[in-house]
């Protein structure tokens, strides 16, 4: 097995990541009938990555991308109202023309959430929900346990245009109120957004020091320097200031004991600080519920 020459953590984590990852691959092959499993790291983080809860997925880049648009099953939710969306990102040969299942407005979303059976359906139909910016903060209260509870499937943000540059007021329109109402909408600049949503990896911060967040990193079907790569990809965004202010506000100081694991595999090692053995235990991901 080839060594990178800028693992962040160090060659003795790449080869002790090699190695896990060779057990993990191995062990499912004689344990489980399918072909592939996700694989996911779990990083323990010593200190707090953010001050409140936001609900908001961070997006990290990968090198080798998870999955494509075409795969998944996603569900838009707009502000009032949804036809200007919907047009636009459903015309025909937009880039977004058969990208979403559905495109509904938060105000019928509201209308049906109080029903269980009916969060249950948009849940089991879905595979991801994105949200308007500008109403993603109304949803932890319509969609409640369903979609926030031990993180299931919680929506991710995205804007429907670039935002406007130095207060320009070029495509907005003034509503009765004569207050300025943005109703833009981008096909090419939301589809590149689901396309990063979909190919890469994210992560919930958490409130507190001594955390663990999950990201899944790849498929035990793919190479190991693959999964190496992506594992190295997660590590420089949380310690990289170019990725400040969403990312690179860890220092490697910052991090814990880091493990690999699948759904149906015990956590493996990708580094174990001595320090740390007692307090941190087996690794296993955060399965703190959300509060509402």
């Amino acid at each position: 097995m080839k060594m990178s020459l800028d693992f962040l953590l160090g060659d003795e984590a790449q080869l002790q990541t090699q190695k896990s990852l060779r057990a993990l691959k191995q062990h499912l092959k004689k344990t489980i009938s399918t072909e592939s499993s996700p694989v996911y790291l779990t990083i323990n983080v010593k200190t707090k990555l953010s001050s409140q809860k936001d609900y908001k997925p961070r997006v990290v880049p990968l090198t080798h991308k998870l999955d494509k648009i075409t795969n998944k099953s996603i569900t838009l939710i707009t502000k009032d109202p949804s036809h200007i969306f919907r047009d636009a990102l459903t015309i025909k040969d937009a880039p977004t023309e058969d990208s979403f299942n559905q495109i509904i407005s938060l105000k019928k979303l509201k209308s049906f959430s109080h029903a269980l059976k009916n969060l249950l359906k948009l849940y089991k139909e879905n595979d991801i929900i994105v949200a308007d910016h500008r109403i993603h903060k109304f949803l932890p209260d319509l969609l409640g346990s369903t979609f926030y509870l031990k993180k299931k499937k919680i929506p991710y943000m995205i804007q429907m245009a670039r935002p406007p540059l130095n207060g320009a007021q070029q495509g907005l329109r003034r509503s009765k109120e004569n207050k300025l109402k943005d109703d833009r909408c981008d096909p090419k600049y939301v589809y590149a957004q689901l396309r990063s949503i979909v190919g890469n990896t994210s992560y919930l911060p958490t409130l507190n020091a001594g955390d663990v967040i999950s990201l899944k990193v790849g498929y035990t079907n793919w190479d190991i320097d693959k999964l190496v790569t992506n594992i190295n990809d997660v590590i420089n965004y949380l310690v990289d200031e170019k990725y400040r202010p969403v990312g690179g506000i860890l220092n490697l100081e910052h991090l814990g004991n880091i493990h690999v694991r699948s759904d149906n595999s015990i956590s493996l090692p990708v580094m174990v600080k001595a320090d740390e053995v007692l307090k941190d235990g087996n690794g296993e991901g955060d399965d703190s519920d959300f509060d509402f």
